[in-house]
């Protein structure tokens, strides 16, 4: 329809203005959502890849990132992804860094992720509406977990 604008629009229109439009009061800080809504709408990072860990990986320097960065990526809590992994509704995190002692014990290093992982799964994610949502219904999706698992697999093979 005329004269109809998208959400990426409206926000583009008010970029960088100090004061709403027709109004002699300052506009308002961002909030949080807020912020989400514009990186979403803008098609930007929510700041998940704001501190990568580089690691030699098939003989080249590699960005990984921790399941704390992954969980944001999805806007999810770290218990979250780490039960989805227990349930297998996402695969298992392929990488992980050095074990270590623990209270006298050897555990397991954390997991860790590349970009390309991450944002195949937002990606997956997106296309189903599932990013930002507060629950999410497994049972309805089975392609997803599909999907993840083999591009996951692809791409875990094309960097070693």
């Amino acid at each position: 329809m005329p004269g109809l604008r998208s959400e990426e629009d409206i926000l583009r229109s008010f970029e960088g203005l100090d004061k709403a439009p027709g109004s002699k009061q300052a506009r308002r800080s961002d909030s949080p959502i807020s912020q989400r809504r514009r990186a979403q709408a803008m098609e930007e990072s929510n700041g998940w890849d704001s501190s990568p860990i580089i690691k030699v990986l098939g003989g080249k320097e590699t960005e990984m990132f921790t399941i704390g960065a992954f969980a944001a990526a999805l806007e999810k809590k770290i218990v979250t992804i780490r039960l989805w992994e227990t349930k297998g509704y996402i695969p298992l995190a392929p990488y992980r860094l050095r074990s270590k002692m623990l209270q006298g014990k050897k555990v397991q290093g954390n997991r860790v992720y590349t970009r390309d992982l991450i944002e195949i799964t937002i990606v997956e994610f997106a296309k189903r509406g599932l990013l930002g949502s507060a629950r999410i219904e497994w049972s309805l999706l089975d392609d997803l977990t599909a999907t993840l698992v083999t591009r996951w697999r692809e791409s875990v093979s094309s960097s070693q």
